[in-house]
């Protein structure tokens, strides 16, 4: 299969992709380069040309969180609410308010049913959304910064 072969293919399944989700995900050209390759790795390895998959991809990698003055850097999946394994001491907070989780080496921010919502980047989520550097999310009156994803 040809390079173009194969990037046509990983754009028609990430767009099929696209059209199946509840969710708003970015078209072909709005996704990261991360994104496309991973696109084309999963493709090329349904062709069996031999590509790594994103499961293949590298170890997973800590997640840094700033919030307010103080820094977490997390290895594993964290609850954040006022009784989270990430405690916040905010009211519009739920107790168990949201998910930051690890898949495939990257990190996602996830919803757990809370009353206020958690919002990306000035939007509710209502589906697990990639954490990147720089990603701000807002947990009641909270703002947590992503500094390393």
């Amino acid at each position: 299969m040809s390079s173009s072969q194969l990037e046509r293919l990983a754009q028609a399944a990430s767009e099929a992709h696209r059209s199946a989700q509840d969710t708003a995900l970015p078209p072909w050209e709005g996704a990261t380069e991360h994104d496309r390759q991973a696109w084309r790795a999963a493709m090329s390895a349904v062709a069996g040309q031999g590509a790594k998959t994103r499961s293949d991809a590298a170890p997973n990698r800590s997640l840094h969180i700033q919030a307010g003055d103080q820094r977490h850097v997390f290895s594993t999946n964290v609850t954040v609410g006022r009784e989270g394994t990430l405690v916040i001491s905010d009211e519009f907070a739920s107790a168990n308010h949201a998910r930051l989780k690890v898949a495939h080496g990257r990190w996602y921010v996830e919803d757990l049913g809370s009353t206020n919502g958690t919002w990306l980047n000035g939007r509710r989520i209502h589906a697990a959304q990639l954490l990147k550097k720089g990603d701000k999310i807002w947990i009641g009156h909270t703002i947590l910064t992503v500094t390393s994803a």
